[in-house]
């Protein structure tokens, strides 16, 4: 049964957050918001990427942070602040959805997905990572 998950308003250093959660892991963090280009952010704590050719522009974490808007396409972020931590959020379970504004994210047990209104977006789990 999938059923929606909507939680309360928290805040971010970088942008107002309007649902923070993870993963039943622990292993995947994601922020939801209106007020950000990107509506969605999540971070994946993985030893193992699918993305390592970081570009000259970028001096932070590559390969692990990823991030949607309402339309347009999935984004790898060049992450050079602090990473997103579990303290504090509230767990997302399997096979539930966070709803925002056009952007659902998914929690199965293979890992998170997040698609826009256009249908773009990105899996991010342990074993392999994709923007679609």
């Amino acid at each position: 049964m999938i059923c929606a998950f909507l939680l309360g308003v928290a805040s971010n250093a970088a942008w107002a957050v309007d649902i923070s959660f993870q993963s039943p892991s622990g292993n995947i963090r994601c922020d939801m918001s209106r007020d950000a280009p990107l509506a969605v952010r999540c971070d994946l704590g993985v030893e193992r990427q699918s993305y390592t050719n970081r570009p000259e522009s970028c001096d932070g974490v590559w390969g692990t942070s990823f991030g949607l808007g309402q339309t347009g396409t999935a984004q790898l972020i060049c992450v050079t602040g602090a990473d997103l931590t579990s303290e504090g959020r509230a767990v997302l379970p399997y096979g539930s959805r966070a709803i925002l504004d056009g952007i659902t994210c998914r929690s199965e047990p293979s890992g998170v997905i997040c698609v826009n209104i256009a249908g773009n977006g990105f899996e991010v789990r342990r074993a392999q990572q994709r923007m679609f």
